[in-house]
């Protein structure tokens, strides 16, 4: 009995600390009806507390959105305050911005037409967009790019929807992806304009060919003169950033300088320069990749690398001569990527236009060593079918776990390659990218890893870029950094009266002090009084 009431004093004194230092969170407080105007004001997002460079202490900041109730009825916004609140003590009280028009406005829709967006993608990208489009406000101007690994269209904004839709609705998805451009291109065409603006990008991958960075992106974006919120929304599922180590085998054997067939004059070495380049393009920053080289021998590959102008280079400058060493090449990629031991996904992509006539390497050697190291054998034969040895290159492929290929001209050519680099190094969307475009610029983030959710989402975007946002910063009551959150509170007044009130907490960066009120100390002694006496009393009873 005794050590029961020991080990239930125990637990009592654990749990208090807990219950006196709890505390709660509070959403929107108070609601009355017939109030002109609605706050709204998400605390996830919109307090930020923080330290600037170019000044001295601890600043907030407060971000929220003021919509009238939509009955159209005359307001004098002089009789409505805001009054923001930090730990019970107001800290600033404005007026109430006015409203804009919803009609007001300027968006652009950068839409991402890359290999990956074929099929279904992009079929419920132009459902989606006909919804996103015809929700807008009927003044509202709307333009529109098109992207891949390059801007393929751009439309300024204008009222008409039909030359938008009818856009996107004609284009096909091909090559890589250079979202950050596109966004660059489009806050460039907001540039000026006396409107609230906004850029929805859409995109479903991560940005492969852009020369636009973040930051820039970001500072174009949040300029005095030009405030633009970036909506991203991302399709599919989030990357995972994995390595993949590819290495080219690229035939330049003398049947290279003819053309693929009768009705393609270009030279194959020219139409495998234009392809492999493509290949290259579409790698990210994540992959790495060598070329092996070969004719009648070998070529010693370079040393794995990202360096996409050094790769390009190396590709554009091969001449067709010699013979054809196809096994020898491949088993020399193989070995080339056991001795490197990459982390993450290694592959082997091969092109040949003709029949092995030289190798000292027979198939079952390339094939064995390529499934003892688990290394797949993509296999790419370009040219006249009769001049080709696709069964062996099926059978090289289908036994180590890859796919064999075949490409009578120079276009088959080109959208293999496309097609392969994106089947290899397609990693999903780059979240990470998305969310700090649109969090740093008052937009927001949408991912939409089930494409069918994509016209929802659309619908919603259309809603929230009619919104006006507003921000307020203020020096903080108490400039320490000692890791507490701090209660903010923000409230709608009409006179003295409070309408709306939203309470939130903001952390603060720092250690945190421990504090309590004198009187828990004094009962918390008090019970460990009680748990020390506690085995005498029970000793003396029994």
């Amino acid at each position: 009995m005794g050590r029961f009431l020991a080990v239930t004093g125990v637990l009592v004194l654990a749990a208090l600390p807990a219950f006196f230092l709890t505390r709660s969170v509070h959403g929107q407080a108070a609601k009355t009806e017939d109030i002109p105007y609605k706050i709204e004001f998400d605390p996830a997002d919109v307090v930020i507390s923080k330290r600037y460079e170019n000044k001295e202490g601890l600043f907030i900041t407060i971000k929220f959105t003021v919509v009238l109730d939509g009955k159209g009825q005359q307001i004098n916004s002089a009789d409505y305050k805001i009054a923001i609140e930090e730990e019970g003590k107001e800290v600033k009280r404005i007026d109430v911005p006015a409203p804009k028009p919803s009609e007001d406005l300027s968006v652009i829709m950068a839409v991402d037409t890359r290999g990956s967006m074929k099929g279904k993608r992009m079929e419920q990208v132009r459902v989606a967009s006909d919804t996103f489009l015809s929700k807008l406000p009927g003044r509202a101007d709307c333009g529109l790019i098109l992207f891949n690994h390059e801007i393929r269209e751009t439309i300024k904004p204008i009222v008409k929807r039909e030359p938008l839709l009818e856009a996107i609705h004609k284009v096909q998805p091909r090559g890589g992806s250079a979202f950050l451009d596109a966004a660059k291109k489009g806050l460039e065409m907001l540039k000026g304009i006396p409107r609230d603006k906004a850029l929805v990008l859409i995109t479903d991958g991560i940005d492969l060919n852009s020369k636009a960075t973040v930051p820039e992106i970001i500072a174009l974006a949040s300029t005095k003169k030009d405030k633009i919120r970036i909506y991203t929304i991302g399709i599919g599922e989030p990357g995972k950033l994995e390595q993949v180590s590819s290495v080219l085998v690229l035939d330049h054997s003398g049947s290279m300088s003819q053309p693929a067939d009768n009705n393609d004059p270009t030279p194959k070495i020219e139409a495998l320069h234009r392809a492999a380049v493509r290949f290259i393009d579409m790698i990210p920053y994540t992959a790495r990749t060598t070329l092996i080289p070969f004719s009648s021998g070998v070529d010693t590959p370079e040393p794995f690398s990202n360096n996409k102008s050094r790769l390009k280079k190396a590709i554009q400058g091969l001449r067709a001569l010699g013979e054809t060493a196809l096994f020898d090449a491949v088993f020399e990629a193989v070995c080339t990527l056991e001795a490197e031991n990459p982390r993450g996904k290694r592959v082997v992509v091969a092109m040949t236009d003709g029949v092995d006539n030289i190798s000292r390497r027979r198939v079952e050697e390339v094939i064995g060593r390529a499934k003892e190291a688990k290394i797949p054998l993509f296999l790419l034969g370009f040219g006249r079918e009769g001049e080709l040895d696709d069964k062996t290159m099926r059978r090289m492929a289908d036994e180590t776990g890859g796919q064999y290929y075949y490409a009578p001209n120079e276009k088959v050519l080109m959208d293999i390659f496309e097609n392969l680099s994106i089947k290899i190094h397609d990693d999903g969307i780059d979240e990470e990218t998305l969310r700090k475009l649109a969090g740093a610029t008052g937009g927001q983030y949408f991912p939409a890893k089930n494409v069918a959710d994509l016209q929802f989402i659309l619908e919603r975007v259309t809603k929230d870029i009619q919104k006006q946002f507003h921000e307020v910063t203020f020096p903080s009551r108490f400039q320490v950094d000692d890791g507490r959150q701090r209660r903010i509170s923000l409230k709608l007044l009409h006179g003295d009266r409070v309408e709306t009130e939203h309470k939130t907490q903001t952390q603060v960066h720092g250690v945190v002090i421990a504090e309590m009120n004198h009187l828990v100390y004094l009962v918390l002694l008090g019970i460990l009084g009680v748990l020390l006496a506690l085995p005498t009393w029970v000793k003396r009873a029994s």
